[in-house]
């Protein structure tokens, strides 16, 4: 094991800090999947309430309540660890400078690389030992129905590939800071531009640089379509690879509970050449206006029986054809790519010059 992180470890685990913040981590998240239970269950109460199936509305939305709960899961870790990891990286090297500690590690017989990466290590460890305290969560929406352990891996897994490069740029800025205060804030400045600000730059590329109309062309299975256009900031936000990864944004089904998703899904749809507002037309089992031909022949009413049941059961599934491929791959390329490229900066600047390396190895050598 890298022998910085081995340490720093060491003296974190050793301190009544670290079991509180895990607890009190724990507790919120538990709060965190029973206040999505109670308003998914709330809102498919709601609207099935109308529908004369009020005793078996939780049989009938499960699955949807699954997708609600999971979503809502991942998209409060990610934004946890949005706001975690900087904070927990950011003073991991300027720290060793303010404590005049750094240069007991530049004569040491460790590499930059192995200095950079085992604070990394030891800054990232803590923060993946709280999503994993956080995994039996996760396994409430998949006994719900609606989603699969492959949503529930890739989603932690873009979370992971989130962290890794939010905390190597802040590592980066780190060895740059001069004190404790400014690599904290600088930290949080780039977690900002790199999560909020490509957010901002998508909003720009759909508004700015095209109409948001869409011509339809065709019919695909009951449902407008033309050809899209590419959105190329999707390509390196985070919360778009993680919706991409841990659902399927162009699998349209009948929600009884919306999803969190439904923005950021959106924007994933208009890649694939629907219009921005296909997801909540498409997905509502009450819309008959537009897309209500894909569900008339699974849903409908009669007379003083109110709603068949099998528009629930089945969920009203198509899946359409994709015609660009999805961003998640690019994402973690991009999340991957940049961390190197950070740690890769931040051991140049770790890396003392020879220079002022000659008269400490001098006084190492007269000890020994």
């Amino acid at each position: 094991m890298n022998p910085v992180a081995r340490r720093e470890l060491q003296e974190r685990f050793r301190s009544l800090r670290s079991p509180i913040l895990l607890s009190v981590w724990v507790l919120a998240a538990g709060v965190l999947t029973f206040l999505a239970y109670l308003v998914a269950r709330s809102a498919a109460s709601s609207r099935l309430d109308g529908l004369g199936v009020a005793g078996l509305s939780s049989v009938f939305a499960s699955s949807s309540m699954g997708r609600f709960i999971l979503h809502t899961l991942l998209i409060g870790l990610l934004t946890a660890v949005v706001f975690v990891v900087p904070g927990q990286a950011a003073v991991a090297i300027v720290g060793e400078r303010e404590r005049q500690t750094l240069p007991l590690l530049q004569v040491s017989q460790l590499s930059a690389w192995r200095i950079v990466v085992g604070k990394l290590a030891s800054a990232l460890a803590y923060v993946l030992l709280l999503l994993v305290a956080t995994t039996p969560l996760l396994v409430i929406p998949v006994l719900l129905g609606g989603v699969t352990i492959w949503n529930v891996l890739a989603g932690m897994g873009l979370i992971t590939t989130a962290s890794l490069m939010i905390g190597s740029v802040s590592i980066w800025v780190s060895a740059r800071a001069k004190s404790v205060q400014g690599a904290v804030l600088g930290s949080y400045v780039w977690t900002v531009v790199l999560v909020f600000g490509t957010l901002a730059l998508l909003v720009a590329e759909i508004f700015l640089l095209g109409p948001d109309t869409l011509g339809p062309t065709r019919f695909d299975r009951g449902i407008p379509r033309d050809d899209g256009r590419e959105l190329y900031a999707a390509h390196i936000n985070p919360y778009l690879g993680l919706v991409d990864a841990s659902s399927d944004p162009i699998d349209f089904r009948a929600e009884v509970v919306s999803s969190p998703y439904l923005p950021f899904r959106s924007v994933l749809v208009k890649r694939q050449g629907y219009a921005a507002s296909a997801v909540s037309d498409f997905t509502d089992p009450f819309f008959f206006g537009g897309g209500g031909v894909r569900f008339e022949e699974e849903f409908f009413f009669e007379p003083g029986l109110g709603a068949q049941l099998p528009g629930f059961v089945n969920q009203g599934v198509r899946a359409a054809d994709p015609i660009r491929a999805p961003v998640w791959p690019s994402a973690v390329l991009f999340e991957l790519a940049l961390s190197l490229v950070a740690l890769g900066a931040a051991a140049r600047l770790v890396r003392a010059p020879r220079r002022k390396l000659r008269p400490l190895e001098r006084v190492g050598a007269r000890a020994a």
